[in-house]
């Protein structure tokens, strides 16, 4: 497999003026949080290099007791999972955009060792005072939070660098120990890719066909790029890998769905995916940062090197389908599109404004496994040709399928883009481009004139793409004083920028149950809509769910003991704790319960279990009637505080079948409904059977023609019946025009 420097393989996800952050709301995306009670998170490297305003995320969710392992979540094999999110400069067909947002998943098989970091200690603290430095029971019935041991008391802190020296020192087993299996305390920080992964990225040559604008990179492996130009560390993700899709080297990820502003860009986003397209790969037996392990094969070959072949995940191309148009400086909802054509969805009766949301079925190949989600956007401009890549000529070209894969075919060249031919040539003095670096473009460089874009001149064919330029727009004379130049808010260094957010863990299972399973839950974050943002308030998720009568609802409630501590109308129960509950009422405008007698979606024993969610009354205090004094009380069932983190503790426990009458159920949560503080509403449509509901392509065509025959043939009859009784238009015409007994 050949893999020359392409830009029509390696896609840079370009941005201009890219301020753009990407925030998950369901699944809760970290942000790089863990356990911090704060507003702001610590640690904006800690697992991935999200580019987020630091007040977005969500803390980890959980039993802050259990030591040294998660507390996640469960979601069925083939259940709909609705994934929602906002992203703040536009997407869809917004004019003034180009988008992408690509949703990747990966599990512990290609991901050994990923975890959110979990405390070690066997010592407790006392959570509801926030005091680290007083020991509690590790026992339910407290507030009690697990100390860590090496880590920070968030467990914010970063995983060690793999190739410090204190590492380097230690056997490839222990090094292994310590990353994979978590030893040596090393539980303690969160890691999604591991130190195989980064030292991969860190002896591996980068690719040097890219476009990177004015940027001086500092470095020729795999961390450097027009984003990163410095190889900074974040978390033991790999920079390059997480700047550009497709990725010409082999990556842990598997996609999920891309999201796009333009449905042409699906042929190649689907061909290369490495979900079904394996890439070549140089064996290299030893490397340093200053000699890394090139990226082509004629370059591996030369070196005596053998080139091999990694091959794809073995699973279907991703969906490519146009995300939900929005707008631009807006974290909100979106407008509902149809996911072919990207036209608007005129709403049906009862629909409401919804953020942006993608329906994912759980795929087979994650069963028994521990995973996680992520999520990257890319937004870009029409100032050049970003897009060239995306050309169905230049797929169809260089990417025809090839013996034990596909090949990149010589004869195409190296397809259309933006590649390093166009990149400036430095104007440091100490530029040194002997070792053949193609970012050294002059304009001597092949023959190639100096591009004028790189300065600050703007011409009837040419924009200066350089970093923030000043433009004489009306070609005044400014030495005379006669005009000046504008300045323009263009970074390079963000011209290739992505944003990225990625779930806390989660566990996948073979479900128990045959049918389609709907995965019911919570998201949002304490306080008010203020304090939360850029994250969102309390809702269910999603909030009108959709359901028929032999289909499941799985429902489960993830709570955290970690906000920062809002009280009163910010929110309710313990200071710190994110917690809800189910209660079913009679309309949506309502906000007090129906009396049991009147439940209709769930029998008596059902909905005590949802309104109660597990607690016991043996051990609350029975007495409290009002809110003084008592909402941080841990005994105040009445305010949850006593339920689990997570909720049902066995996920099955959760499966609803929607065997109800057909209609809309109401439902709300007695704690987190703060009418004109918060809504926390929500509702259930039985629509009935799914043999009812979905009628395949197939029948309505049948349909449809079954009622234009019928119709068609009744308007015959109808006709020849006024034409032999000379009725309406079959009137004799009179003279003079108009019809006889006209009236």
């Amino acid at each position: 497999i050949m893999v020359p420097y392409l830009t029509a393989v390696s896609v840079l996800l370009f941005a201009v003026l890219a301020n753009a952050d990407l925030y998950m709301h369901s699944p809760p995306g970290s942000n790089n949080r863990n356990r911090e009670r704060k507003d702001n998170r610590n640690n904006a490297d800690r697992l991935f290099d999200s580019q987020n305003n630091g007040k977005g995320g969500y803390p980890w969710r959980g039993d802050p007791r259990i030591k040294g392992a998660p507390d996640p979540l469960t979601y069925y094999v083939g259940s709909k999972l609705r994934l929602e999110w906002t992203n703040q400069h536009a997407c869809g067909g917004n004019p003034d955009i180009h988008c992408e947002l690509v949703i990747q998943y990966a599990c512990d098989d290609t991901l050994p060792g990923i975890r959110d970091g979990y405390p070690n200690s066997e010592e407790c603290f006392d959570s509801p005072n926030d005091n680290s430095n007083t020991n509690v029971p590790c026992y339910r019935n407290n507030y009690s939070a697990r100390k860590f041991v090496v880590n920070n008391r968030d467990g914010t802190n970063d995983i060690p660098d793999p190739r410090s020296n204190a590492i380097r020192q230690l056997s490839a087993a222990e090094r292994y120990s310590r990353y994979i299996n978590g030893t040596s305390n090393y539980i303690e920080y969160g890691m999604h890719e591991n130190h195989l992964h980064y030292e991969s990225c860190f002896y591996t040559e980068r690719n040097k066909g890219l476009y990177n604008s004015d940027q001086k990179l500092q470095g020729n492996n795999a961390r450097f790029t027009r984003q990163n130009p410095n190889g900074n560390r974040r978390g033991l993700e790999c920079p390059e890998e997480r700047d550009y899709y497709p990725y010409w080297r082999m990556s842990p990820w598997k996609d999920a769905a891309v999201l796009v502003s333009n449905i042409s860009y699906c042929e190649m986003i689907q061909t290369q995916s490495q979900n079904v397209r394996g890439y070549g790969k140089c064996n290299c037996p030893t490397n340093s940062q200053n000699d890394p392990c090139p990226i082509t094969q004629a370059t591996c070959n030369s070196l005596g090197h053998e080139y091999g072949f990694e091959p794809a995940h073995g699973i279907a191309a991703p969906d490519c389908l146009y995300h939900p148009f929005n707008r631009d400086n807006h974290l909100g909802n979106s407008y509902e599109v149809d996911p072919q054509t990207g036209r608007f969805v005129t709403p049906r009766d009862g629909d409401q404004p919804e953020s942006p949301n993608y329906e994912w079925t759980i795929p087979a190949d994650m069963a028994g496994k521990t995973c996680v989600i992520r999520m990257r956007y890319n937004m870009s401009t029409e100032d050049y040709d970003s897009h060239a890549f995306y050309d169905p000529q230049n797929v169809k070209c260089n990417y025809q399928p090839g013996v034990g894969g596909r090949t990149d075919f010589a004869d195409c060249g190296q397809g259309v883009g933006y590649d390093q031919a166009k990149n400036c040539p430095y104007i440091t003095a100490d530029t040194d481009c002997a070792n053949g670096d193609p970012d050294c473009n002059t304009e001597t460089v092949d023959n190639v004139a100096r591009p004028t874009q790189c300065y600050n001149s703007l011409t009837p064919n040419s924009v200066p793409i350089y970093n923030r330029p000043y433009v004489n727009l009306f070609n005044e004379n400014t030495t005379a004083k006669e005009g000046f130049r504008l300045g323009l808010a263009i970074n390079t260094h963000q011209t290739g920028r992505t944003f990225e957010d990625r779930s806390y863990v989660f566990t996948v299972a073979n479900a128990p149950v045959s049918g389609t399973v709907k995965n019911l839950g919570l998201r949002g974050r304490r306080g008010n809509i203020v304090q939360a943002y850029p994250s969102v308030e309390y809702d269910f998720t999603p909030s009108i769910m959709r359901c028929s009568s032999d289909e499941y609802l799985h429902i489960q409630f993830h709570g955290s003991d970690f906000n920062d501590n809002k009280n009163a109308n910010n929110g309710e129960g313990n200071e710190y704790t994110t917690r809800t509950n189910m209660v079913e009422m009679a309309a949506r405008q309502d906000n007090y319960p129906l009396h049991h007698t009147k439940f209709t979606f769930f029998g008596l024993d059902d909905a005590k279990k949802w309104a109660w969610v597990g607690q016991d009354p043996a051990m609350c205090d029975t007495q409290i009637s009002d809110d003084d004094g008592t909402q941080n009380q841990y005994t105040n069932c009445g305010k949850l505080n006593m339920m689990a983190n997570r909720f049902p503790q066995n996920p099955q426990e959760g499966l609803v079948k929607c065997d109800r009458p057909a209609g809309s159920y109401y439902y709300f949560s007695s704690r987190n409904n703060n009418f004109s503080n918060r809504a926390q509403k929500a509702e259930i449509r039985v629509e009935g059977s799914n043999d009812d509901n979905d009628l395949s392509t197939g029948a309505v065509i049948a349909i449809s023609f079954a009622v234009i025959f019928f119709v068609g043939a009744s308007a015959a009859g109808v006709a020849l019946y006024m034409k032999k009784k000379e009725l309406g238009c079959f009137k004799p015409k009179v003279e003079g025009g108009g019809y006889a007994n006209a009236l």
